[in-house]
């Protein structure tokens, strides 16, 4: 339970409510008190109504004192709940594969963390004390009438077994109604995320209209789903405010035939019927407190529901080395249980400071395999040995600056209208294609890592752009473990081995210069596109 650690506190405030509750509903009985002994007789007892007056003002006092430390208390433990709660689930998030984000939809995600939770701080700050003092106050008007007018409770009791019906009847159909609200929610979160990160795609299309008619009908999906919230709950607010204003003409009946017997003094009855009065404020605010618990517990089930989806790292994986030589050892991969194998009893290693190119034709695996080296993938088999600053948030202004020039932009850095504090909008996209690279560049020398993975650094870039980009991946990398996933001759030539990746598999595994030779699969691939024209992209294609 995420308030375990609190339980000290959680027991204190539970005193409290107790505490206030009682002292809230004080005054009845102390009228009643002041009615039979101060006023009903022949002369009216000025020392017991000064009593009385004393009393309630004093219990008022402390009440308030009392409900004052209450709602500090209570809003300390909910606001410590929601960021546990959510920092739980951002670390159960974080702790997935990248699978995980590929079945996943991102804005449903982001629905769990900030829509769900948003449910659960308006709980907090809005329903869990009310409705906790709500009940105890019906709990305890209970035992108070009683214990005033057996015969009274009695003719209460009627109106009181059809509220409790009402409430067992909207339990049932708001809980489902509430979690068809959050399903629509996180519909509708999920759907503009998605337009949004897809929007330069949807204006190429001219695909704006088709986009906003998707929007607007879920959209409407969620608004006739809060409908039919909204519907059920002024059904059980017209049932709770029915029952109320039932049992207090009934006890005005019952109770002056009552009082015409001796049966029951004018105090007594003053004060039960006081007391339902009372009774009307937390049955009523019962109706509204429920909708928000309701829509609170059905984004809960949410985000437990996540926090249970099991972490989907295979058993037995194991951290990147900091240092040395990385293996695979007949490592296999597909995307889906029900998918077919990407990659089959692969066998790799790389020494530390060697160069490796991954060559192959499309969809062999080649981008498959290089995820898997760097952990962005696990193996489903076999075993695995914002812009710079996200690999190292401590890093300086300056160690940034200098990571930036050890790549040789340096001068791109200083023409920039603001420098290290310039506006990239999401993804880089205020980046040219060439700048986005030498940013990652910059995060690999930042980071100081021992191993880089690169998926064809140059690949899309024009001629002069692509000089610099390679100027810049050679000091990255220099004297580092590189793989590198290569469409490019140029970057074949310059690798200490080449790996031919083809059919799911390491077809062959050699320099550059021995599987020319051999004649084999890679000789095939070099030969048929070496002579290829320049604008052909000199790649390794098939």
């Amino acid at each position: 339970m995420v308030l375990r650690p609190r339980w000290p506190a959680v027991a204190l405030a539970a005193l409290l409510l107790v505490t206030t509750t009682a002292a809230a509903l004080a005054g009845p009985w102390i009228l009643r008190y002041a009615v039979d002994e101060g006023l009903v007789g022949d002369r009216p007892d000025t020392g017991v109504i000064t009593r009385a007056g004393a009393l309630y003002l004093g219990v008022a006092v402390a009440g308030l004192v009392l409900a004052r430390l209450q709602l500090e208390l209570v809003g300390r433990i909910g606001e410590w709940f929601v960021r546990e709660l959510r920092g739980r689930a951002v670390d159960h998030i974080m702790a997935m594969s990248v699978r995980y984000f590929d079945r996943t939809p991102a804005g449903v995600l982001v629905s769990r963390l900030t829509a769900d939770v948003d449910a659960l701080q308006d709980a907090v700050q809005l329903g869990v004390v009310p409705f906790a003092q709500a009940v105890l106050t019906l709990v305890f008007l209970a035992a108070v009438l009683v214990a005033l007018s057996w015969e009274l409770a009695l003719v209460c009791l009627l109106p009181a077994l059809g509220l409790f019906a009402a409430t067992v009847w909207f339990r049932r159909t708001s809980r489902a109604a509430f979690a068809t609200v959050r399903d629509r929610v996180s519909d509708t979160v999920s759907a503009l995320t998605e337009q949004l990160a897809g929007l330069r795609v949807v204006r190429a299309f001219g695909r704006e209209a088709g986009a906003a008619d998707a929007l607007v009908a879920r959209s409407r999906r969620q608004l006739d789903a809060n409908i039919t919230a909204v519907r059920i709950q002024s059904v059980y607010l017209t049932a709770m405010e029915f029952a109320t204003v039932g049992s207090i003409a009934a006890v005005l009946a019952a109770g002056g035939s009552l009082a015409a017997r001796d049966a029951v003094t004018v105090g007594t009855l003053s004060a039960f019927v006081l007391y339902l009065l009372l009774a009307f404020e937390p049955v009523q605010s019962l109706s509204f407190l429920v909708t928000v618990l309701e829509s609170a517990a059905a984004a809960l089930r949410k985000i437990y529901a996540l926090l249970d989806e099991p972490v989907d790292l295979p058993e037995g994986t194991r951290e990147l080395p900091d240092v040395g030589p990385l293996h695979a050892d007949g490592v296999g991969f597909r995307y889906g249980d029900d998918q077919p194998d990407v990659l089959r009893a692969v066998h790799l290693a790389l020494a530390p400071g060697e160069r490796v190119a991954l060559v192959g034709p499309t969809g062999a695996g080649k981008s498959t395999l290089a995820k898997l080296m760097a952990r962005l993938f696990d193996p489903t088999a076999g075993t695995l040995a914002h812009n710079p600053r996200a690999v190292r948030p401590a890093a300086t202004d300056g160690e940034l600056t200098g990571a930036v020039a050890a790549v040789g932009a340096g001068d791109w850095l200083a023409a920039l209208p603001d420098g290290l504090a310039t506006q990239v909008g999401e993804g880089g996209s205020l980046l040219s294609a060439g700048e986005r690279q030498l940013v990652a560049l910059a995060r690999v020398c930042l980071l100081d890592a021992d191993v880089v993975v690169l998926d064809e650094a140059t690949s899309g870039l024009d001629p002069g752009t692509e000089k610099v980009v390679e100027a810049a991946v050679a000091a990255a990398t220099a004297g580092r473990t590189v793989l590198v996933v290569a469409h490019r001759t140029s970057t074949v030539r310059g690798a200490d081995r080449v790996v031919v990746v083809d059919d799911g598999g390491v077809a062959e595994v050699g320099t550059h210069d021995e599987l020319l030779a051999r004649g084999g699969r890679y000789a095939t691939i070099f030969t048929a596109f070496d002579g290829a024209p320049r604008d052909a992209g000199d790649r390794l294609r098939r």
